[in-house]
């Protein structure tokens, strides 16, 4: 009888011990499967959430493999979502940070300027060598705030180096370029010509989009006139021949998937309408004053450019802000409505579309479907999309029309 309790016992025991066994192993593969369900599912999604990222990177040891899974979808949330990630643990330190060179380099070529931003600073706060060949690159791009950008990180450079490059920059067309330029080689050469940040700018109580004042505009051609007389007397000192430097190359994306939202008059858009067409995307709402601002130059620019450039400017209105309030619609009160009509939205964009005059087609987004995908919660939002259906480059605030046709040819361009 012994035996027998003995053995009994000793099979419950065993029984036991292979159910536990069973428990953990269901638990570790049951965690393996959601954090690959989950990476699944953001790589699908559109729009995924920081926090919903920032969960799934944070159980990788090296999470390299991971940020360029999200990278190759070509997604702009998932790149920006890297490129944050990127710039924190650049910060950070983190140990791992030398595997993912490649995608700091493809960043700084990226089409969108967010992306730039967040990965010129990553190198610099990494200490990145590349650092002022890929600021040098950005000297030639047809954006002037990404001259500005690339400015910013070339002040650092030796005198050897800048000088030579940056001179070029004075007969820029752009005078808050010209500005920069001139203070750099101030802080350079210790020569002060009187050019100042301010003589480039339109005072404050100018309107949207209106010119310097042009007593500054002429404070400004003095210095550089200066400024080149210096250089014609000491450029020698500085040497003609610069090396060969390190190019970033951008990372090519996958055509967009479609999408549609309807126009004022109830008829489905979609994207694929406009297929081998180069399109200009303008997010937009009528409360943003410096949307308004843009739109003659869109205007102007749809009547240049004609059936070979399709401009969609995609409506914001309707969407409430983190407090649930509608932005422009203060003046009816806190208590207004957090919700508008599709009819309201529908009335108040029509009206800006009449005084405006504007020319081309107008699409309505009240729930921010469309514009969660290219993040065009910062107004205006544009992003540029070539004749493959690739964003050939997204960027926020405003630009002129000389600068919306150099980046329109440049998109129309076969991509290398």
């Amino acid at each position: 009888m012994n035996t027998k309790r003995f053995n009994l016992r000793r099979q419950t025991w065993l029984a036991f011990a292979a159910l536990l066994v069973l428990a953990l192993l269901w638990f570790a593969g049951h965690r393996q499967l959601n954090h690959w369900l989950g990476i699944r599912l953001l790589l699908r999604s559109e729009n995924p959430r920081e926090d919903w990222f920032e969960m799934l990177a944070n159980e990788f040891v090296d999470p390299s493999q991971f940020l360029q899974q999200c990278w190759v979808t070509g997604k702009i949330t998932h790149r920006q979502l890297v490129a944050l990630l990127l710039k924190d643990k650049a910060l950070a330190k983190a140990p791992w940070f030398g595997n993912v060179e490649g995608l700091l380099m493809a960043g700084t070529a990226d089409g969108d300027m967010s992306v730039r931003e967040l990965a010129l600073a990553s190198m610099e706060a990494s200490y990145d060598p590349r650092l002022l060949d890929c600021a040098e690159a950005q000297l030639s791009d047809p954006d002037p705030l990404v001259r500005q950008l690339g400015l910013d990180y070339l002040r650092k450079a030796e005198p050897q180096r800048g000088v030579p490059l940056v001179i070029k920059l004075l007969d820029d067309p752009d005078l808050r370029v010209v500005a920069r330029a001139e203070l750099a080689l101030m802080r350079w050469t210790g020569e002060d010509f009187g050019a100042r940040a301010r003589l480039a700018i339109a005072s404050p109580d100018a309107l949207p989009g209106e010119a310097p004042a042009a007593e500054n505009i002429e404070k400004l051609h003095q210095a550089v006139d200066h400024r080149k007389a210096w250089w014609q007397q000491h450029a020698q000192e500085f040497g003609t021949n610069q090396p060969v430097r390190i190019k970033p190359m951008a990372s090519p994306r996958p055509p967009l998937s479609n999408f549609t939202l309807k126009d004022l008059g109830g008829r489905a858009v979609s994207l694929e309408d406009f297929k081998g067409r180069t399109v200009l995307l303008n997010f937009w709402a009528t409360w943003c004053t410096a949307c308004l601002a843009e739109i003659p130059d869109l205007v102007a620019l749809q009547k240049k450019a004609g059936d070979r450039v399709a401009i969609i400017g995609v409506a914001l209105d309707g969407i409430t802000d983190e407090h649930g309030h509608i932005p422009g619609d203060e003046e009816k009160g806190e208590a207004h409505h957090q919700t508008q009509s599709l009819t309201e939205i529908q009335k108040k964009v029509g009206r800006a579309m009449k005084i405006r005059g504007i020319n081309y087609t107008v699409l309505l987004d009240p729930s921010g479907t469309v514009g969660g995908r290219f993040n065009g919660g910062e107004l205006p939002t544009t992003v540029i999309i070539d004749p493959s259906g690739r964003v050939h480059r997204r960027f926020i605030g405003e630009r002129n029309l000389q600068v919306f046709e150099a980046m329109l040819t440049e998109a129309s361009r076969p991509a290398s």
